[in-house]
Parts: structure tokens; C-alpha cells; sequence
């Protein structure tokens, strides 16, 4: 009996010794890239039914790469000529990997004879707060990565930057159970593998995303009262001077690693201009307001993204005021931030014009 125990144990040591010294050469527990506790989306291969939001049966196909980064680049950091950094209007989590502005603008480039290699680094529900994290404690360890440009499609989030929020730009969950779990899933390759082959046998299951396609279901209603935009400036000040303070660290951190900064203001989709009036798309048309309909959403993404071209020229950087300059129907969105396949391909051939000589001449 006694044998069969030390037997038992003997067979037990060394697998147990297998298991750690293949995690030791094929995990990130010493070697490779260290995410720490970082909650990146990483080695995902997500199937999402998008009938809701987009057209009726549509399934689409979302993948991170093993260092976070949205397919379609070619998972080479080393090729990387510009990375990308925003929230869910750039990973835009309902569109193909291949709908995406970002691998659509990639695709640009190559139609034109141009090869250029674009990363998607963006993570939803991040400002520019969680862009500097970013390149603080994500980016520096993908040692490889050295790209030329780094595109900031930055304002949407930051106007609505709050104590709410501060979990999508800490990157890191508040509760420590959490954080062990990610350490974890982060350094471990037998489990990694694991999910690759669990991945496998689950191809062909999607995730049908409940929601509504605002334009479906909103009614367009008149803007009855226009705010006073020096008042509205004047109570945002502190706001905008510590969102350009933040762009301001942001373009350094870029520039730290050897790349050109160029930011790119952000659009709202749900004001529109009709004959001589302007309307705002409004849901539950049957709650009773107390105050009248007005513009002020719309002025503050406008005043943050002024803010955003203040900066780009103090600091004598490229910028690109794509909300103000693009043709972006309300065909474009299904929200008032996020766009259709058409709306993102409009985006990309707006930035291909705006940008190929600067990325061709650099």
C-alpha cells in the first residue's frame, strides 16, 4: 500500500513539475510581455448576433490578439506603423473585424499601393485618462511595438468623465479577487491554450446583443431653447483645462516612444438639421420633460473638441477635426455616438484623405 502511495506521489511531483516548468518557458510568469492585473480583452474570438443594431440575422466576428489588439493587423507588433487609441467608437465591439474605421483604413492604404500596418488598441468606456495608462502600463510591454503614428480618436468619453467611469481608465478591477484571477489569466499559457481549444469547439455560437437601433426607435423632435456657449464654456473651464492637460501628457507619452501624435475630434450623431430648424433624436417621447429641449450636449462636444484642436496647435501637432468636416448622415449610426459599417467606412475614407500624404511623406 505504502508503494502504490509513493508511486502515486513520485508521478504526481512530476506532473506537477511538468505543469510549472511548462508555464515557467511558455507562460508570461518571467518571460514575455507583463500585463500584471490589467484587464485587456486578450486571445478572444467572440461571435456576436447584431440583428438588433444593425440588419436583422447579421452574426459578426470580434478577435483581440494575444496582446489586445483588435484583429486585422496581422498580429506582428514589430510591423505596426500606426496604432490607434480611443474607446467603443474605435474598437466598435458591434462591427466585423473587418467593418472597423480602423482595418478599413488600413485597407485604404493598400488599395492605393501603400502597405501601412494599424494596430487597434482602443478599449471601450476609455478616455484620455485611460490613454495615458495605456502607455504607462500596457503598451511599454509589447517590446516590439515602435510604430510610426499614434492615432488619439479622443473628447466622447472625456465629457463624460466621471467617479463612474474611472474603472475603464485604471484598466485594473477595484476588487482584489478580480485582480488575482487576471494576473493569472494573463501569465498562464496551459489555460490560454485551454481557451483556444475551448474557442474551437465553440465557433459557431454567438451572443445575440440586446438592444435597439436608436434611429428605429427615436423620434427626431425640435430643438426648442439654443444654450448661451460663452456661459456653457465659462461653467466647463476647469473641465477643459484638465482635458487639455491630460491631451497634453498624452501627445508626450506618444512622443516618448518615437511616434507622431495626431488627434482626431469625435462627431454625435443625434443632432440634425432640418430646413430652418435643428432636432435632437429623443427615446420615450412619452416622459413628461420639465425642461425644454435643447442643445447642450451637442455644444459641450463641441467646446471639447476645440479644445482638443487648442492643443494639437500649441504643441504644433496634426489634427484632424473630423467631426466639424465630415459628411456623416444619421443613415451612419445606430446610437448617438456609434456608427454603422457605412458610417465607419465613410470615416476611414475621410482620414485617408485627410492623412495619406502625411503618413506616405513621413
Amino acid at each position: 500500500m505504502n508503494f502504490v502511495l509513493r508511486i502515486t506521489a513520485i508521478n504526481l511531483g512530476l506532473i506537477i513539475s511538468v505543469v510549472i516548468l511548462l508555464e515557467i518557458i511558455f507562460g508570461s510568469w518571467i518571460f514575455g510581455p507583463d500585463f500584471g492585473v490589467l484587464n485587456i480583452p486578450r486571445n478572444e474570438t467572440r461571435y456576436f448576433d447584431v440583428s438588433e443594431f444593425i440588419e436583422p440575422g447579421k452574426v459578426i466576428t470580434y478577435t483581440r490578439d494575444r496582446y489586445g489588439f483588435r484583429g486585422g493587423y496581422g498580429g506582428d507588433p514589430s510591423k505596426v506603423d500606426i496604432l490607434v487609441v480611443g474607446g467603443s467608437t474605435t474598437n466598435e465591439r458591434f462591427l466585423d473585424d473587418k467593418e472597423s474605421w480602423v482595418y478599413q483604413l488600413q485597407r485604404r492604404f493598400k488599395e492605393n499601393g501603400k502597405n501601412v500596418v494599424i494596430a487597434n488598441g482602443a478599449v471601450d468606456g476609455q478616455s484620455s485618462r485611460g490613454h495615458i495608462v495605456a502607455f504607462d502600463l500596457w503598451f511599454p510591454n509589447i517590446t516590439a511595438l515602435k510604430p510610426r503614428f499614434v492615432f488619439a480618436y479622443v473628447g466622447i468619453n472625456d465629457v463624460a468623465l466621471s467617479k463612474d467611469r474611472e474603472k475603464f481608465d485604471e484598466m485594473k478591477s477595484p476588487d482584489f479577487d478580480r485582480r488575482f484571477r487576471q494576473y493569472f489569466l494573463n501569465n498562464s499559457a496551459l489555460y490560454n491554450q485551454f481557451r483556444r481549444i475551448r474557442g474551437a469547439f465553440v465557433a459557431n455560437r454567438t451572443r445575440l446583443m440586446h438592444g435597439a437601433n436608436a434611429y428605429r426607435t427615436g423620434t427626431w423632435l425640435a430643438i426648442e431653447e439654443q444654450v448661451d456657449v460663452g456661459q456653457l464654456e465659462r461653467e466647463l473651464a476647469k473641465r477643459l483645462e484638465a482635458y487639455k492637460r491630460r491631451l497634453r501628457i498624452l501627445a508626450a507619452r506618444i512622443q516618448n516612444i518615437g511616434s507622431a501624435p495626431i488627434f482626431i475630434t469625435q462627431p454625435r450623431g443625434d443632432f440634425r438639421r432640418r430646413g430652418n430648424r435643428f432636432e435632437i433624436l429623443v427615446q420615450n417621447v412619452s416622459v413628461i420633460r420639465t425642461e425644454p429641449l435643447d442643445d447642450r450636449t451637442l455644444v459641450t462636444m463641441n467646446l471639447f473638441n476645440q479644445a482638443t484642436l487648442s492643443v494639437c496647435q500649441e504643441l504644433n501637432l496634426t489634427c484632424v477635426d473630423l467631426a466639424s468636416r465630415i459628411n456623416l448622415g444619421n443613415a451612419d449610426f445606430y446610437d448617438q455616438f456609434h456608427t454603422l459599417p457605412s458610417g465607419s467606412k465613410k470615416i476611414a475614407s475621410f482620414l485617408y484623405e485627410e492623412l495619406k500624404d502625411v503618413i506616405n511623406d513621413y
